[in-house]
């Protein structure tokens, strides 16, 4: 069957790398900055299932791109009863019909809207509710696609509420398989914060998850029961400087954006700060398996990627791109091949000042055929528009 799947934009390539390890016999047909189709034998609900994906649909019929209202019109005519397959899911009494051309809501006249929601209620038996209630059916036109689809939106897993500024499901899923989950990682994020990398890796196996944030008692009540309650979690309120409690290289993956500098002040300069994260992360993940993943302010990528560099830590590959409307890098990265820690580099003491700390961004796709190369520049800006997400942190402020 063919499935179209919408994604945050940016990370199409850490979703090419990972569409395989959700759905069998995957096959890629289309793909841009923030969507793809392809076809796959695994049924839909497998592919409602896809962590990162924000919207997921079953492609039904497909018609060559005109005028969007001959088009519309085109395919209420063409559509027929055995074209509609059977949706996950409690069957909806309603549906309402959408139109959604080069990443855009589009309005059509309203005799072929008309024409297509007879069709579909005359195949499917379902009543039309405008109001967004019972099932969705997407009209959907990509930038660099000859045909416009007609599809069926697949229903979505409930999901926990995020807090306020949050990173989104879709982007913290994403960002955590980069980091190439296995199930007897340890994994670790020393900045937290709101739980969002952490609740995604709780959805895959590992070992142990550990939580670490000195804001943890604010925090606590934001984190999901499920998560709560999860054996593998194991929670911290310690400096990410520091983790007295995380013993040496006892870590396989962490996934973590430290503060951007944007809202809050650090205890020391922003260039300083990025190089004690670094010595930080370096101690605390395994010399010979440990991977990271960093999120940052792109301002203040130079500064975290030297400081990766110098505390021994690879940076294989990085992306731009913008979250929520600020450049943002993602650096990805491991000890495999890292050199140790500079000897001259002894974890700084904080100073009494607070200067505004300078944003950061970095970051970085696994490719096993880089593995023995460290760019220096981003390796391919990756476009633009990210999910929602802005984190007030204060974690430093102690």
């Amino acid at each position: 069957m063919r499935y179209f799947i919408q994604y945050p934009a940016g990370t199409s390539e850490l979703v090419t790398d990972a569409m395989s390890h959700f759905v069998d016999d995957f096959r890629a047909e289309y793909q841009d900055d923030s969507a793809m189709l392809f076809s796959s034998s695994s049924p839909m609900e497998r592919v409602a299932d896809i962590p990162f994906a924000k919207n997921a649909f079953a492609v039904i019929s497909e018609i060559r791109r005109g005028d969007i209202n001959a088009n519309v019109a085109q395919l209420a005519g063409s559509l027929k009863k055995s074209q509609f397959p059977p949706l996950p899911g409690p069957r909806a009494r309603g549906f309402r019909v959408m139109v959604h051309i080069d990443g855009e809501l589009a309005s059509v006249a309203g005799a072929p809207k008309r024409e297509i929601e007879r069709t579909v209620s005359a195949c499917t038996g379902m009543r039309l509710e405008p109001s967004g209630r019972g099932q969705e059916y997407w009209v959907i036109g990509r930038l660099d696609m000859r045909d416009l689809m007609f599809c069926a939106r697949l229903p979505k897993p409930a999901r926990p509420k995020k807090a306020r500024g949050a990173l989104s499901h879709e982007l913290s899923s994403m960002l955590v398989l980069a980091s190439e989950p296995r199930p007897e990682d340890t994994f670790l994020d020393p900045f937290a914060g709101s739980g969002s990398f952490v609740v995604a890796r709780l959805s895959l196996p590992a070992r142990e998850v550990v939580y670490s944030d000195l804001d943890l008692a604010e925090h606590r009540e934001l984190l999901p029961g499920e998560a709560l309650r999860d054996r593998r979690l194991r929670l911290l309120d310690e400096d990410a400087m520091d983790l007295p409690s995380v013993p040496d290289g006892s870590v396989d993956a962490v996934v973590t954006d430290p503060p951007w500098g944007e809202h809050e002040e650090l205890p020391v300069p922003y260039e300083e700060f990025a190089r004690t994260t670094g010595l930080s992360l370096a101690r605390v993940l395994n010399p010979a398996k440990g991977r990271y993943v960093l999120l940052c302010a792109r301002r203040g990528a130079p500064a975290f990627e030297a400081a990766l560099t110098e505390a021994g830590l690879a940076v294989r590959q990085t992306h731009e791109i913008l979250v929520n409307g600020h450049p943002a890098t993602v650096f990805v990265g491991d000890r495999r091949t890292g050199t140790e820690p500079s000897q001259q580099t002894e974890r700084p003491q904080a100073s009494q000042e607070s200067p505004k700390a300078q944003e950061p961004g970095k970051a970085r796709d696994r490719q096993s055929d880089e593995r023995h190369q460290t760019p220096r520049t981003p390796a391919k800006p990756l476009l633009i528009g990210m999910g929602t997400y802005r984190r007030s942190l204060n974690r430093f402020s102690r």
